[in-house]
C-alpha cells in the first residue's frame, strides 16, 4: 500500500470559496439501475472492506476543477485506491480531485434510457480526460441501451481499449477487470454478479459461506452413508459367519446321530 495524501480540510477551514452543493437527483427511470447498483456496489464493497485506503461511493460528486467546484460529475459508483479514506469522509464533501490527490481509478455506470447517452458520450470523454484507470458500463436491458449487457474499457495510453466479452450461448456475458482482478458477469436472466475468475463463482460472502456449507453437508452426508453401507457389509458377513458356524453344527449332530 503506497503512502496516501493527506487531506487538507480545505473545506472545513474555508481556504476555499464557499461553493454550492446540492443534493443528486434521482432519474425518474433510475429504479431500472437500482438493482444492479446495489448488487455490485455490496459485493465490491464486501471485497474492500478490510482495506483503509480503498474509498468506495456511489453517493457523492467526484469534483474535478480546483477553481469550480460545480464541475462535478455523479459516478453510479466509483473506486479509488491508496487514498485517504478517513480524511475524505470527514474532511470534505464530496470526491475533491485536488485533495485526494487522483480520480478515481474505476467508475461504473448502470444504463436508464435519460443516462445511456450521457454514459456513452460526455461522461466517458470526462472520465478519460480526469484519467480513470477502467470504465465500466452495465445494461440491464441486455443491451437495448449500451448495444451490449457488459462494455468495459481501460485507458491505454491515454484513450479507452475495452475488454473482450465472453458470451455464452444462454445469453450470459462476462468481461474481465484487470485491475480489479474480478469478472464481471451478466446470467441470461438478467442478474449481475462479480466472479472470482481463479473459481468462476461469485465473490459474494454469503453465497460462499452457503456454498461451503452445503458442501460440508454433502460430505457429511457421504460419510454417513459409507458408515451404514460399512456396517451393513459388517452385518452381512456377520450373518454368513453365524450361518455357517450354524450349519456345521447342524452337520456335526448328524454325524454324530449316525455314528450311535
Amino acid at each position: 500500500m503506497s503512502a496516501t495524501r493527506i487531506i487538507t480540510n480545505a473545506w472545513k477551514v474555508r481556504t476555499l470559496p464557499d461553493i454550492f452543493y446540492e443534493e443528486k437527483e434521482r432519474e425518474e427511470d433510475s429504479m431500472l439501475q437500482d438493482r444492479p447498483i446495489q448488487r455490485i456496489a455490496h459485493l465490491l464493497n464486501e471485497r474492500y472492506e478490510d482495506r483503509p485506503d480503498v474509498f468506495i461511493s456511489g453517493e457523492v460528486y467526484v469534483s474535478y476543477d480546483i477553481t469550480d467546484g460545480n464541475r462535478r460529475v455523479g459516478p453510479d459508483l466509483f473506486i479509488a485506491f491508496d487514498v485517504n479514506v478517513a480524511g475524505i469522509r470527514e474532511g470534505l464533501p464530496n470526491f475533491w480531485t485536488w485533495e485526494t490527490g487522483k480520480a478515481p481509478d474505476f467508475v461504473m455506470e448502470v444504463a436508464s434510457p435519460s443516462t445511456a447517452e450521457n454514459d456513452m458520450g460526455w461522461k466517458r470523454e470526462l472520465y478519460r480526460r480526469i484519467g480513470v484507470q477502467e470504465y465500466w458500463r452495465f445494461d440491464p436491458t441486455g443491451g437495448e441501451l449500451y448495444g451490449r449487457a457488459i462494455i468495459g474499457e481501460r485507458l491505454m495510453n491515454g484513450e479507452y481499449e475495452e475488454y473482450p466479452v465472453e458470451r455464452g450461448d444462454d445469453g450470459s456475458a462476462r468481461s474481465r477487470s484487470e485491475l480489479l482482478d474480478m469478472v464481471f458477469y451478466r446470467d441470461s436472466a438478467g442478474w449481475f454478479d462479480v466472479l472470482d475468475p481463479a473459481t468462476g463463482l461469485t465473490i459474494d460472502k454469503r453465497a460462499a459461506a452457503e456454498g461451503r456449507a452445503t458442501v460440508a453437508e454433502a460430505e457429511l452426508s457421504l460419510e454417513r452413508e459409507a458408515r451404514v453401507a460399512e456396517q451393513a457389509r459388517a452385518d452381512a458377513e456377520q450373518a454368513r459367519a453365524d450361518a455357517a458356524e450354524a450349519r456345521v453344527r447342524e452337520l456335526e449332530e448328524l454325524l454324530r446321530a449316525a455314528e450311535e
